[in-house]
């Protein structure tokens, strides 16, 4: 439910990302630069929220007694 979004968000934000761009000082930054930093900052972290989030909730990781719950019925140990 929150994987999808996490990676859609990487991906997007992997489309502001500045090469070098923590190497550059802020007075030298053009305004583009600037919002693109700015952009992969705000999508970054969007990307991880929804990462910690499908980590607490989806169904999807082993740690979760639903997919053990999954595995073991798939595998025929009831």
């Amino acid at each position: 439910m929150y994987l999808g979004p996490a990676v859609f968000f990487t991906v997007f934000a992997s489309l502001f990302y500045v090469p070098g761009f923590l190497d550059m000082p802020v007075g030298v930054l053009t305004a583009r630069q600037f919002i693109s930093e700015l952009l992969f900052a705000v999508f970054g972290l969007i990307a991880l929220t929804a990462l910690a989030r499908s980590i607490e909730f989806d169904p999807v990781w082993p740690w979760r007694p639903e997919f053990r719950k999954l595995v073991n019925s798939l595998l025929g140990r009831i």
